[in-house]
């Protein structure tokens, strides 16, 4: 008949269809779990030698333990140990000996061939960890407060301001000087405008305008430096000890990964390194490897990472790029209806901040996945200071304008209006405090006397 299949062709469709690798009710779901290369706190199998029991336990179970009472089936499992490598452990679910396996299996492309995974419950991505090393050299340490761009800005804003005042002091100077000297001079008087009490008298309204709005940005970044000066002397200054992957790469450094994990084979595909570089440790080895200086940096899955900052807070840092890994899910046969309940449930518990109040019970305290100190940590830069800055430079400009204004305006009167020169002599003189009286010798040159004091009372 035509529905009558062979066999083997029987199996090959219902395992199209999904019922090869759906349990029914009533059978138990033989779920493998790691035993060997686990992290405890994801995964710890322990045998009870008096009950002649396997006892299991960590996040990844009790995540599982969660997903699958929320899912009101009446489907039983039972946890079976595995002692070997993990993409064997997968091998077992494709093969059929294990129904699903359970615990921190990272979801790889390679192994989606073979099985299907989940969605992850952990935070996905994978850094490196190095040790931090204290930093040296503080003989030019008063230069680190402000960044490059920001001593720049400053030092354009003193001499800009600088050479306004001094062509606003200087306009009345009849008194001839070389190039050297006025160059001097504005220098000098740059720097003496900044400390009133010691520096030279202003004599013009619109310099002092101009200088009150730069002492006040001065004494703002003043007192900025000073802070940021003392914070970066007395704090102690901590860097890592590696601070790219290229470093490692060019200087053929060892790394770490996990044993059995499929991170060595990454290192050596994806991130290139050769494979006398790359060497494999235990969770508790890394520590002691890092310190003696046996490997350079440990690259290690970001639910590991957390881990290992709580255990050790002190002398390591995570640094590098992120390298972008799926995460840690459970793993199912291909077919499997149970993957999309699980990932919904798994979806529901992330939303409702079940699935991170679990993640911090993990560890002790909060560990930050920052390093502890970024290149420019502490230090200033112009981002809070533009105001400022435009505010001062703004005054300086308006007062240049104002003061070039009155000599274009001056010279316009005294030019096309000479009659002007008189009067204001006149009513110079009657207001003039020692006033010269009709039977007094003006001299010769009185009338050029009386028009440079004339100009510097119309000069602000």
């Amino acid at each position: 008949m035509a529905w009558a299949l062979p066999p083997l062709h029987l199996l090959l469709l219902l395992g199209a269809l999904g019922w090869w690798a759906t349990p029914t009710t009533g059978k138990t779901l033989k779920i493998g779990v790691p035993a060997n290369y686990s992290y405890p706190k994801y995964v710890l199998v322990k045998c009870n030698w008096t009950s002649n029991q396997t006892c299991f336990s960590g996040h990844a179970i009790d995540v599982f333990r969660l997903v699958w009472k929320n899912l009101h089936n009446n489907i039983d499992y039972v946890f079976i140990p595995f002692h070997g490598p993990y993409d064997s452990l997968i091998m077992q679910v494709y093969h059929g000996k294990f129904d699903a396996v359970v615990g921190d299996i990272s979801i790889v492309a390679k192994r989606c061939e073979y099985v299907e995974f989940s969605r992850p419950y952990t935070e996905t991505g994978a850094r490196m960890v190095v040790l931090e090393k204290q930093e040296h050299g503080k003989a030019w340490i008063f230069v680190k407060p402000f960044t490059m761009t920001l001593w720049a800005l400053t030092g354009f804003i003193f001499l800009y301001n600088g050479i306004i005042v001094w062509v606003i002091e200087t306009a009345n100077n009849e008194k001839e000087s070389s190039f050297s000297e006025k160059f001097g001079n504005l220098i000098w008087l740059s720097f003496t405008t900044l400390f009133p009490i010691h520096g030279e008298r202003l004599r013009s309204n619109l310099s002092r305008m101009a200088m009150v709005v730069w002492l006040f940005v001065a004494l703002v970044l003043t007192q900025s430096y000073t802070a940021s000066l003392t914070s970066m002397l007395t704090v102690r200054r901590l860097r890592p000890s590696v601070v790219d992957v290229e470093s490692l790469l060019k200087n053929k450094s060892k790394v770490g990964c996990d044993a059995g994990s499929f991170m060595s084979r990454y290192l050596e595909d994806v991130v290139e390194f050769e494979a006398t570089c790359v060497e494999t440790y235990a969770f508790d080895q890394y520590a002691q490897a890092l310190s003696i200086g046996t490997i350079k940096a440990a690259f290690l899955e970001i639910p590991y990472i957390q881990l290992f900052l709580d255990e050790n807070p002190k002398g390591y840092t995570v640094t590098g790029p992120t390298y972008e890994i799926g995460g840690f899910a459970f793993v199912f046969p291909k077919g499997s209806d149970i993957v999309e309940k699980v990932s919904d449930e798994i979806l529901r518990l992330r939303e409702n901040g079940t699935l991170r109040k679990m993640e911090r019970l993990l560890t002790h305290k909060r560990s930050t996945m920052e390093p502890s100190n970024d290149e420019n940590d502490g230090r200033l830069s112009p981002d809070g200071f533009w105001g400022l800055f435009f505010i001062t430079g703004g005054m300086s400009t308006s007062a240049l304008l104002l003061f070039l204004v009155g000599r274009l305006r001056d010279n316009w009167r005294y030019k096309y209006f000479p009659w002007i020169q008189l009067v204001g002599q006149r009513v110079w003189l009657i207001f003039r405090p020692n006033k010269i009286h009709d039977n007094d010798d003006p001299g010769p040159n009185h009338h050029v006397l009386v028009l440079r004091d004339l100009r510097r009372w119309n000069t602000l």
